[in-house]
């Protein structure tokens, strides 16, 4: 297994207005649901899946995959999100005349979002580390024998964590990827399955202000120089006019 896999190799860099190739990460909790006319910007379609959210955090992680994505010159009103089924991938539809790929990802109130212009193959996972998961457990039961193996020789708690999610993370974004259900991808060798399926991936893990810890993995066909940026509420709300 290469030890590549577990290098920060996913850059964190601020917002390049150039890069297409970004993913977009904030942190939900500041998000203030209440305050905002949602019939403003949301479809119907929206409207009906925010509805369904039944928690506060749900419902703020869902707005701010749908408002991340706004540029400065199209309005909001303007996009609509809505899932393919026969491709398995989110869609943006811009102007009612132009339709990219997006993929999210969240995990305990930190949101991602990328857009996939070119259509290239392309996914990738936020998860929380969590000491406190029975990861070991898990990953006997789910992972491939040399994965765990990987796993339980690690000198601490901390490191097995971070090794059994570094795992799963590129587990889930090659799920993504590649349109397969995670189920697929649990028990197979995560490292033999990026080869087959002729992939790069990039990985990195942060930390969010109240020192959480967050892994994240990027799996891509065509581009490795995907990066990472924190947009802040600031940003966030000069562009989108927030009250």
């Amino acid at each position: 297994m290469s030890s590549a896999y577990f290098d920060n190799q996913l850059l964190q860099t601020p917002l390049a207005e150039n890069n297409n190739h970004t993913i977009l990460l904030f942190d939900a909790s500041q998000l203030q649901v209440d305050e905002l006319t949602l019939t403003q910007f949301l479809s119907p379609f929206e409207l009906s899946v925010i509805a369904r959210r039944k928690t506060p955090q749900a419902k703020k992680e869902y707005v701010a995959t749908r408002v991340l994505p706004n540029s400065s010159d199209i309005a909001l009103s303007n996009i609509s999100s809505e899932f393919n089924q026969q491709t398995s991938k989110l869609e943006l539809n811009i102007n009612n005349n132009f339709v990219c790929s997006c993929c999210v990802s969240h995990s305990h109130g930190l949101v991602g979002v990328a857009l996939n212009i070119n259509n290239s193959l392309f996914g990738f996972d936020i998860e929380k580390i969590s000491l406190k998961r029975p990861f070991e457990k898990l990953a006997k039961h789910f992972y491939d024998a040399a994965e765990v193996a990987l796993i339980t020789k690690q000198p601490c708690t901390a490191a097995k964590a971070a090794t059994f999610f570094r795992l799963w993370t590129l587990k889930e974004a090659l799920a993504k990827a590649t349109s397969r259900p995670i189920a697929q991808l649990l028990s197979p060798n995560v490292f033999c399955e990026l080869g087959n399926s002729q992939v790069s991936a990039t990985s990195t893990a942060l930390t969010n202000d109240i020192n959480e810890q967050f892994d994240i993995s990027v799996v891509a066909k065509k581009s490795t120089d995907w990066r990472c940026s924190f947009i802040s509420l600031k940003a966030l709300s000069s562009q989108l006019a927030f009250k």
